[in-house]
């Protein structure tokens, strides 16, 4: 997988430098997940810290793998890591702590100074992380990718981020080790001082269809056209969807289809309509989205954070049209 990656990224690149204009510009500056793809490149180059709001099912690992390749593949370049808190689900601070700084010190080839079990208290785990920050800053220019941040213990995530931005604040001399912290958290203690937010979009229509081609192989463009209709940019709704391409006139045929070839998504997708109608306020505000966009709210905060709707120029629009029949079947 990570081969087949590297091939594809290179490929792209060679194609890319072998003339002056790119004839597929227009599609860049209309594609709104390979335009942010290229804001973090720069940024990530620059080893500017970077924290990034992943929505459900926005396939945030996949495109912080390719991220990590180009990184390695262009100039100048970093040597990057993607690592899951996802196993992370459920442990208590003081396995989080000393899970992170065992994967700190195998990414920058460093060891501990002292004992290992320091790390069990805050203080012990911020001056152990701190120390390892800081040395990692004489090494090679690296950059370490989390995500899943949502799946962390508040309390470990707090004291990673307290860490960061001490060694933000007190690093002197160019970076050279960098980080990006991503997950589905809207929270105030996920806005890190010295780092740049950036909200992870869905597929623009004209990259929706490409990432359709890209699992299915070559069909008819009018049908993968009426399929993006109705179940728009979100990355995992294609991805289920492209599994089985015998199966997508089905979706054409019956809007019902769709909720059952997402399978286990689908579940997802329902429990988190079902949770909305435990807030009157928050469920009427969907009844209203699934007629069209409205301007944006702060009660929209919340449906965000759901993975239910996403944000574009003042608007909060559902994130897929087929959201808006599971709405009206709620109601």
């Amino acid at each position: 997988m990570i081969q087949h990656r590297l091939d594809r990224r290179l490929v792209l690149l060679r194609g890319k430098r072998s003339g002056a204009f790119d004839p597929n510009q227009r599609f860049y500056e209309a594609a709104q997940r390979t335009r942010m793809a290229r804001q973090l490149r720069v940024l990530l180059r620059r080893m500017q810290p970077v924290t990034i709001v992943t929505p459900r099912w926005s396939q945030a690992r996949r495109f912080l793998d390719d991220l990590s390749t180009d990184l390695m593949i262009g100039e100048p370049s970093v040597k990057c890591r993607t690592l899951s808190l996802l196993p992370l689900e459920g442990r208590t601070p003081h396995q989080a702590w000393a899970w992170l700084v065992q994967a700190v010190t195998e990414f920058c080839h460093l060891d501990l100074d002292g004992p290992a079990w320091q790390v069990v208290s805050r203080r012990g785990f911020r001056h152990v992380m701190g120390d390892l920050l800081k040395r990692a800053e004489h090494g090679e220019r690296r950059c370490l990718m989390i995500h899943g941040a949502q799946h962390i213990h508040v309390e470990a995530l707090r004291d990673l981020i307290s860490t960061l931005e001490t060694h933000i604040a007190e690093r002197t001399g160019e970076p050279r080790f960098n980080l990006v912290l991503a997950g589905a958290v809207e929270a105030n203690h996920f806005r890190i001082g010295g780092f740049r937010r950036l909200t992870l979009p869905d597929y623009g229509t004209e990259e929706a269809l490409g990432n359709l081609v890209e699992h299915t192989g070559p069909q008819d463009p009018g049908l993968l056209e009426s399929v993006v209709d109705i179940v728009g940019g979100v990355p995992a709704f294609l991805d289920v969807l492209a599994q089985d391409p015998s199966r997508l006139k089905e979706v054409l045929v019956d809007r019902d289809a769709v909720w059952r070839l997402l399978g286990s998504t689908a579940l997802e997708v329902r429990a988190a309509v079902e949770l909305t109608q435990t807030r009157d306020e928050a469920f009427d505000r969907l009844e209203a989205l699934a007629r069209g966009p409205r301007p944006t709210e702060p009660l929209d905060e919340s449906l965000h954070t759901a993975g239910l709707v996403r944000f574009e120029q003042g608007q909060t629009f559902l994130r897929a049209p087929i959201l808006a029949d599971l709405v009206r079947s709620f109601s």
